[in-house]
């Protein structure tokens, strides 16, 4: 605790101010001079005995003094403050509460009640105390310090502010007052304020990057990127060797995808400096973006070739040679992913999936086991490998990966989209619909699983009312998708609306599909409207695009 000693010459004036009074009344009470003379005495001693830090004893002086003057708040403050100073609280509030009564203007009262009350804990009455001295000395340091600690303590942020804002009225348009307001919008979330006193703070210094990295976080949070973006390039202007405010900038180009923005950033550091390799990475991501894979070949392979170990390096040219369908290259690049880093879920998710697009989906069975051994709890990777071994017509094994991967991962839409069929073919259709609700439920937007599970119920005659609802809000959200269209063509033939029936699944005839089964439907649609030879056309072509396939055999025969 601070001590705070009385000034003698300030407590002498006080008293003998008090022994004016009387000495305006001395013919007609001369009893009274004489009472507030040894009341100036008292008072006296007990001041030099606190000087000396016998606080015991000066008390006793002190209250000597109130015998014969019970009208000087300066009394009654004394006795406060030595109560105070021996921890006695409950006297030093009750003594100070009478000080106040006599004069409710003495900021040493107020001072000291707030540290009485602030030693009680009473926070509110400490506050009201301290806010009191700050009125009537706004220049008081030790109150508004109390203050700014006990609206933290309060979490009074309005507070807070409002105590900044009269120092900058008191001491003009300080820095770090400027700053300060500012973190407190900050942590409010009242970006709006903490940017406008960014504002003042940047007209007081231009100077200070720091000023303008913290506006780029600001408007970076409320959405304004090219804001963001100009206060960060004028904070590296001011600092153009600050890596931090580089990477910010990079960042934000990237999430606006301005690739270029990116390439012109660190193209000069990279030809300063060839060992750059935040440069060297941040450049080569930034061209395989904008889709020129010449030119991450020629700033990544020259690392390969020296046998870099940062796993980035092979992932980005592994997912190119993807791209490009040079599988062999994509297996080793990937596979040397995994060698450096066998919890990455990418270098195993990618090296599966290598796998799968050049038809091999037992070495991506392999691959994805060997990923979940790795990353037991990584939902990705049990889907993929349950839809490889469904590929495989593996239905009873594909079941358990499945499983795994909707325990950790509830919304994968693989495995939610997966498992249905898994269980059709099983002949478990009570457990396909099971899972094919509990995914609508939980992506009840989605366009996949509704038109997959409209189809799975026309196709069985259930339903049909609310499969043609789900099948209308999936293609409403993919008008041009075929199988869509499929989907609500087969709905409308099953309820025997043939038009209707004719007109979705021609529609996804015209935009170009594949797949047998569409112009199969279309077959049928057409016998059902007594058009055999347009059948027998939409037939033929099935059979052209699925040859093994005898039913389609029994069809064309019957439509002759």
């Amino acid at each position: 605790m601070i001590k705070k000693y009385f000034f003698l010459p300030v407590l002498i004036l006080a008293l003998t101010s008090c022994a004016g009074r009387f000495q305006q009344h001395k013919k007609a009470e001369p009893e009274k001079v004489k009472v507030s003379f040894k009341a100036r005495d008292y008072f006296l001693k007990g001041v030099m005995l606190q000087m000396e830090e016998r606080y015991s004893d000066a008390l006793v002086q002190f209250h000597k003094a109130e015998l014969f003057d019970t009208s000087s708040a300066s009394i009654y403050n004394a006795l406060g403050e030595n109560y105070l100073k021996l921890n006695e609280l409950e006297p030093a509030l009750h003594h100070l509460k009478r000080a106040r009564r006599i004069d409710p203007q003495n900021t040493e009262t107020w001072r000291l009640l707030g540290e009485v009350y602030f030693r009680m804990n009473d926070d509110a009455h400490a506050m009201e105390a301290y806010e009191k001295v700050f009125s009537l000395d706004p220049y008081d340091e030790q109150a508004r310090n109390f203050l700014f600690f006990l609206y933290e303590k309060n979490k009074l942020p309005t507070k807070k502010t409002a105590l900044y804002k009269k120092l900058l009225h008191l001491y003009g348009r300080d820095k770090t007052v400027l700053r300060k307001i500012a973190d407190i919008y900050t942590r409010q979330r009242d970006f709006k304020n903490a940017l406008f006193y960014l504002g003042q703070l940047a007209r007081t210094d231009s100077t200070d990057a720091e000023i303008y990295s913290f506006r780029a976080q600001l408007y970076d949070a409320i959405g304004k990127s090219d804001s963001a973006i100009i206060s960060l390039k004028h904070a590296l202007r001011l600092q153009p060797e600050n890596k931090d405010f580089r990477s910010r900038l990079a960042l934000l180009y990237r999430k606006n995808r301005r690739y270029k923005d990116i390439i012109a950033l660190y193209r000069p550091l990279l030809h300063k400096d060839s060992a750059d390799f935040v440069a060297r990475m941040s450049l080569a991501e930034s061209y395989y973006f904008s889709d020129a894979y010449d030119s991450v070949k020629a700033l990544l392979v020259p690392l390969v070739r020296d046998s870099i170990s940062t796993w980035g390096v092979y992932d980005m040219l592994g997912r190119i040679a993807l791209d490009e369908k040079d599988y062999a290259d994509a297996v080793r690049y990937f596979r040397k992913v995994t060698e450096l880093e066998p919890q990455n879920r990418f270098g195993w998710l990618f090296l599966g999936l290598t796998y799968s697009n050049r038809d091999d989906a037992a070495g991506a069975e392999s691959i994805f086991r060997k990923g979940v051994e790795h990353l037991p709890k990584d939902g990705s990777l049990w889907s993929w490998l349950g839809v490889v071994l469904h590929q495989q017509e593996k239905y009873n094994e594909a079941v358990s990966p499945l499983e795994n991967a909707l325990k950790y991962d509830p919304t994968n839409l693989n495995a939610l989209s997966t498992l249905p069929v898994v269980y059709q073919n099983l002949g478990n259709m009570s457990k396909s619909d099971s899972v094919a609700e509990i995914g609508i439920s939980r992506l009840p937007d989605n366009a996949l699983l509704l038109n997959n599970y409209a189809y799975s119920l026309s196709e069985r005659g259930l339903q049909l009312e609310r499969a043609l609802h789900m099948a209308q809000k999936a293609l409403s959200k993919a008008p041009e998708n075929t199988s869509y269209l499929d989907t609500m063509g087969w709905i409308y033939y099953k309820m025997g609306n043939y038009d209707q029936a004719a007109h979705y699944v021609s529609r996804a005839i015209e935009l170009g599909t594949d797949s047998p089964v569409v112009f199969e439907h279309m077959g049928d649609i057409y016998l059902r409207m007594n058009k055999p030879d347009q059948a027998r056309i939409h037939y033929q072509k099935a059979l052209e695009l699925d040859p093994d396939n005898q039913q389609l055999k029994e069809k064309l025969a019957r439509a002759h």
